[in-house]
């Protein structure tokens, strides 16, 4: 018997938790690597890059976008959740896919570097790259360079929201939306869901406090840029999609958040989605 009140079309995905051990996370994320694959279907292409990240390194990103697409579209650039140290699941591709078919825009999707083996800032200043890579190759890629908007679930939540505040200091343009799923936003963890979920589902407080660990490995950070909730202002957010699961130990944080966006004059849609844990959009 589940001690949360979760719907019972997500019993599955309760039965999902992610280990406590810091080391297994590169093993696992090699075996995905290889177990689930970005590619073309019935319903889109996907187009594989290989772009340059931070310091000039080398990642792969991936334009999903509606089966044989001639058209300019609007884009999503999409950030994945993992805790800063998992690679994407078949369940992200599968969510970036559908974004790409209902929402009829490309989805350029970033397979940006992990912690702990990659700590901060690499993993948001990939993510920076690949957005700037977005807009300079917009033409090329058949995007509007005018409707881009960013966003990510999870870890891949607070990518999104760090790189546009990242986006605003270095004076470049701005997303004309952002999509939040579920939200990493305040590395501090002194919320009230944080202290109460501390064994739920798929993620709990006991595994933010191993991520953050893990993502900042205790330097001294410009915590803007790895903790959302601690800039100074976020007045220059754009109008911002917020989703927060019930039983969830980021739920506080999501709504911390939203209500920081609305008090500074940012337009924000929230949606507080009950009888649902952590990672309930890949279901």
């Amino acid at each position: 018997m589940l001690k949360y009140s979760i719907n019972k079309e997500l019993l599955e995905i309760t039965k999902q938790k992610a280990p406590s051990n810091i080391k297994l996370y590169p093993l696992i994320s090699f075996a995905m690597k290889y177990m689930f694959k970005c590619k073309s279907d019935d319903d889109v292409d996907v187009l594989q890059y290989e772009i340059e990240g931070y310091m000039g390194a080398k990642i792969k990103t991936y334009v999903i976008e509606p089966k044989g697409c001639k058209e300019i579209l609007p884009c999503i650039v999409y950030f994945h959740g993992g805790g800063f140290i998992l690679r994407a699941s078949a369940a992200h591709y599968k969510i970036a896919k559908w974004y790409a078919q209902k929402v009829k825009c490309k989805i350029v999707y970033v397979d940006y570097r992990l912690a702990p083996k990659h700590p901060f800032p690499i993993p948001v200043e990939d993510c920076y790259s690949a957005y700037q890579w977005t807009i300079l190759n917009a033409d090329k890629l058949g995007i509007d360079k005018n409707k881009i908007g960013i966003g990510g679930d999870s870890a891949g939540g607070n990518l999104a929201a760090s790189v546009t505040t990242m986006l605003k200091d270095r004076k470049e343009q701005l997303p004309v939306g952002a999509m939040l799923i579920y939200p990493v936003m305040d590395r501090r963890m002194k919320t009230e869901s944080m202290k109460r979920y501390t064994d739920t589902p798929v993620w709990n407080a006991k595994l933010s406090k191993m991520m953050w660990k893990a993502y900042l490995r205790d330097i001294n950070v410009d915590v803007k840029y790895a903790s959302p909730m601690e800039a100074e202002s976020l007045s220059f957010f754009p109008r911002t999609y917020i989703e927060v699961a019930e039983y969830d130990c980021l739920h506080d944080e999501g709504m911390d958040f939203s209500d920081r966006l609305q008090q500074e004059g940012v337009k924000v849609e929230l949606h507080e989605e009950k009888g649902t844990c952590h990672g309930f959009e890949m279901h």
